[in-house]
């Protein structure tokens, strides 16, 4: 006889259950027919165990079902104030971060603050308030051609010897970028006794005609308000609405045909879109817009074929894609006068 152990019982309370009734549990879950499916060959196989082995069967109590443990109710008050005061945490601190600078802004706090603080500034720049002066040594300017040395001194306004913290870099930047000639200045202390001023001057490419008179064109079509002078000459003088800003762009066109820039005296911009060329010797060329450059070396080999500026003021106009429109401009001769016919004379009156 075998014997089976259950693990929930005590070792020395097991329970005796014999092969034969294990047997008998085994066959009462077989079918006693062998169902038409299987056919009538098949057999039922019944488990046995091998020989040889432990007579002892443990058998395992049935599991429990999991049962979900009820929140008791000391457990939820104790979740609902976690969450409740995080929640208020959250709500306090939007609250504050939009709050508050509506409230600096609208209570003139803010304002306050900003003229204290230039106040103050204003009062370390003076060497009676701070009661510490920084003399200047070195003062070191880069970058200067064309500007004069009056012109920088009055808008440096600092010479050695000077108070080094009462001079303000933000205000000499500012007069230094009034200037005509410079287009970026900076300016920054290097302690302990020196000043270095950096400044970027503007390149004059081309020289613009208004009602106002003759200036000067930098490489970003900003205006140089200096007259031009001797060494200006022989840039391109420009004219018509929008002429300084595509001076850049000229000058590119230009720079494929080098042979015929060289020649270029003077271009007149049209609606903001095309170039009418004026060469050496009054010759007129009426660039297309859109296709400029094709037109302009179309020209150029015309040019080194025949030699068309050579004929004087006679007009090109190649604004139209497929043909070379040649216009004469010079003054016509007057027309001869016509030849009179002489007069017959009156025959004289007799008189009596």
């Amino acid at each position: 006889m075998r014997r089976v152990k259950d693990r929930a019982a005590p070792t020395d309370s097991g329970l005796l259950v014999s092969p034969g009734e294990i047997i008998a549990r085994a066959a009462a879950t077989v079918p006693d027919r062998p169902s038409e499916e299987d056919g009538e060959d098949a057999k039922v196989q019944v488990w046995t165990p091998p020989r040889g082995s432990d007579d002892t069967i443990v058998v395992a109590p049935a599991a429990a079902p999991l049962r979900r443990a009820r929140r008791r109710p000391k457990d939820t008050l104790r979740y609902a104030w976690f969450y409740a005061s995080r929640g208020a945490v959250a709500l306090v601190l939007v609250a504050g971060a939009v709050g508050l600078p509506v409230w600096l802004m609208q209570s003139g706090t803010l304002v306050e603050a900003e003229r204290e603080a230039e106040q103050t500034y204003a009062s370390l720049r003076h060497r009676a308030d701070l009661g510490v002066s920084v003399a200047l040594a070195r003062l070191t300017v880069d970058g200067r051609n064309r500007t004069s040395r009056e012109a920088l001194r009055t808008a440096l306004q600092i010479k050695k010897g000077d108070n080094l913290l009462a001079a303000d870099p933000w205000a000499i930047k500012r007069r230094l970028e009034a200037l005509p000639w410079i287009r970026a200045a900076t300016v920054a202390r290097r302690y302990p006794n020196s000043m270095v001023v950096t400044i970027v001057e503007r390149t004059p490419i081309a020289r613009f005609r208004d009602r106002a008179g003759t200036v000067l064109v930098d490489e970003t079509g900003a205006l140089i308000k200096v007259a031009p002078e001797k060494e200006h000459e022989n840039l391109v003088l420009l004219a018509g609405d929008g002429a300084p800003e595509a001076a850049s762009a000229l000058l590119k066109l230009l720079a494929a045909e080098p042979e015929l820039a060289r020649r270029v005296v003077s271009a007149t911009r049209f609606g903001l879109r095309r170039w009418d060329l004026v060469f050496e010797g009054g010759a007129v060329l009426r660039l297309p817009d859109g296709y400029a450059m094709a037109a302009l070396a179309k020209f150029g080999e015309f040019e080194r074929q025949h030699s068309l500026l050579a004929r004087g003021a006679v007009t090109y106009d190649m604004r139209l894609p497929d043909r070379l429109v040649i216009r004469g401009t010079r003054t016509a001769a007057p027309a001869p006068a016509a030849p009179t016919k002489p007069t017959a004379a009156k025959p004289t009156k007799k008189t009596g």
